[in-house]
């Protein structure tokens, strides 16, 4: 299955968010009564009394820390991160010096005199750790710590950690390190309870395409998982305590009824409520029609601020020599975006909506293929350019592989299994399909390939564990990546086996395509270096340069970073259009 990249993993999650929307609004005030979910005791509940924005500079944001008088706003002006300093009541904004020319803001320290910062370096997964003054001094290494993201105990003599799968504790100097925790996924956003004792964090698993929210003791005892009961639970991340500690703050994704719609909504667990059954103490704090994350906490506990997100896309060619990008339907927000074999026509991913159209290639003859609450991805023509078959996503269900005629119509399911399927391929001949599998009843991930006159299935032999499979053309090899992106290997249908194509350490190998003559595999690498193709030929092992990207904000959907190829052989890619901006909540706390 095609998965994010590790540079857009390695932060905190929000912002895989969505809105219903935002068209004309330049202030937003309204009232969020606060809604528990069903079940839960009829009492006071916390909830948001009023919305305003905060902002207005059209950047994107990745991240926001609070001291009440002052914002820290990580931001991507460029192709570079930046901090920028807002005051407050005000909504002056400044840019914080700093000899680092691409970094992101973790933490703020308790006695707000310094940023906990992650100077950003190409090719690395992890990253250094270091503290940056918010008014005068130098910056400064915190020990020899690495990792992917981190932050301060409330007497800031600690140092929580995450890296790769575990979570780690330091002292304030970053030595004295000891593991507390190794998760079953990815670890980011972990932060201590106000008293010290207890640290949550997100563990991300990129196969499942899910977030969980964990709880561990200081000393490493009694790891377990929060809401594990909970309807939204495999969504729920990046949460932290009031400064109080009454409360916990967090986020996670649901869809908006009779829509494809997806929210990232703000909840409040009280943290009194029982470790075994706390999904009836969840107080909803937002409904919409803003999706919001990244909250930040003031220290009255009457406000907090939060990133509210408006998601646009524009696909985008890329001309090699001019190193330009044209946009290839004007005035369409998409995603995932694929030619006709002859390439007359279109169809796409409409952003927010999910939706599934068709149409000319000039973007005239629009037609609408699939409806609400139906999220579509990865949709391929059939060869004959009748049929396209697409990846849908349906509130309470796994990713299934629909097929829907071009001209419309009803779209039909191809497998009535339990399971997920992702990445349809067509055979030359278009009587067959080949797709990524996640089944746990058949082992797990696999590759598969289902006729469509006999509906026999035949599992591709030694597939087990591979995702993302690519036909070459001419049907001889199968080209499929492992979930960590690390791994490409290709099979060959002549001799029936595997074989280690290419080994990339840092996770660089992303959304594979084949050229026309199945003598190359190209593959989006946004973790060596600058953002790049890179191709391997098939019998050799190392990759060469294809192009560089050069400057482009690209929108990181469901599926992670999307890229593709024109109908003239040019290079697809989805510019962000998105707008991020600043909000304050003022919210009651009961």
């Amino acid at each position: 299955m095609s998965t994010p990249s590790k540079r857009v993993s390695a932060f905190k999650i929000p912002l895989l968010l969505t809105l219903v929307t935002l068209a004309g609004i330049v202030a937003l005030v309204g009232v969020f009564p606060g809604s528990r979910v069903r079940g839960a005791a009829s009492v006071a509940a916390p909830r948001v009394t009023s919305i305003t924005q905060i902002t207005h500079d059209g950047f994107r944001k990745t991240n926001l820390l609070a001291d009440d008088s002052q914002l820290y706003v990580t931001e991507l002006p460029a192709a570079h991160r930046v901090i920028a300093k807002v005051s407050l009541p005000g909504s002056d904004r400044s840019l914080m010096p700093s000899p680092f020319s691409n970094l992101q803001a973790l933490d703020l320290s308790p006695d707000h005199t310094k940023l906990l910062v992650a100077p950003i370096k190409s090719g690395s997964t992890d990253d250094e750790f270091w503290t940056l003054p918010v008014a005068t001094g130098s910056p400064e290494r915190i020990g020899d710590l690495t990792g992917r993201d981190a932050s301060w105990s409330k007497d800031g003599q600690q140092l929580v950690f995450a890296k790769g799968s575990a979570l780690y504790l330091s002292n304030a100097a970053g030595t004295q390190v000891r593991e507390l925790y190794t998760a079953t996924g990815s670890v980011f956003a972990p932060h201590f309870s106000p008293d010290g004792q207890r640290i949550r964090f997100t563990v991300s698993d990129a196969a499942s395409n899910s977030t969980a929210l964990w709880e561990v003791r200081q000393d490493g005892s009694s790891p377990h998982a929060l809401l594990a009961n909970w309807q939204y639970a495999s969504s729920a991340c990046c949460g932290s305590w009031t400064a109080d500690g009454r409360y916990y703050i967090f986020q996670a994704l649901q869809n908006v009824p009779n829509t494809s719609t997806t929210l990232s909504v703000l909840w409040a667990l009280p943290d009194s409520a029982p470790i075994a059954d706390n999904t009836s103490s969840l107080v909803r704090l937002t409904s919409g029609p803003m999706s919001f994350g990244n909250a930040s906490l003031a220290r009255d506990n009457k406000r907090m601020w939060a990133l509210g997100v408006a998601p646009a896309g524009e696909v985008v060619k890329f001309d090699v020599g001019s190193k330009k990008f044209t946009p290839v339907v004007a005035g369409v927000s998409a995603t995932d975006l694929a030619f006709s074999s002859d390439g007359k026509w279109i169809t796409y991913v409409a952003i927010p909506e999910g939706t599934l159209w068709r149409s000319r290639a000039n973007g005239t003859g629009r037609l609408q293929l699939t409806a609400a609450p139906e999220q579509a991805a990865l949709p391929v023509w059939s060869p004959d350019g009748k049929q396209i078959a697409y990846v849908s996503l349906k509130p309470g269900q796994s990713w299934k592989l629909f097929l829907v005629p071009a001209a419309g119509g009803t779209p039909q399911e191809v497998l009535a299994e339990t399971g997920s399927q992702i990445d349809a391929n067509w055979s030359a001949d278009g009587s067959r399909l080949m797709f990524g599998d996640f089944n746990h009843d058949l082992g797990g991930l696999s590759i598969r390939i289902l006729d469509l006159k006999t509906h026999k299935i035949e599992k591709v032999p030694g597939s087990d564990g591979l995702c993302s499979p690519r036909w070459s053309p001419d049907g001889r090899y199968i080209a499929a990546l492992s979930p960590d992106n690390t791994t490409l290997k290709r099979f060959d249908f002549q001799t029936q086996k595997w074989s280690n194509w290419l080994v990339e350490p840092a996770g660089s190998v992303s959304y594979p395509v084949w050229s026309g003559d199945s003598k190359y595999v190209y593959f989006d690498d946004l973790v060596n270096g600058d953002e790049s193709i890179r191709k391997v030929k098939v019998g050799d092992s190392q990759p060469e340069l294809a192009f560089v990207l050069g400057a482009i904000d690209r929108y990181t959907g469901a599926l992670g970073t999307w890229s593709g190829r024109a109908a003239d052989g040019s290079w697809m890619f989805v510019r962000d259009r998105s707008t991020q901006e600043v909000y304050q909540l003022s919210m009651e706390l009961p």
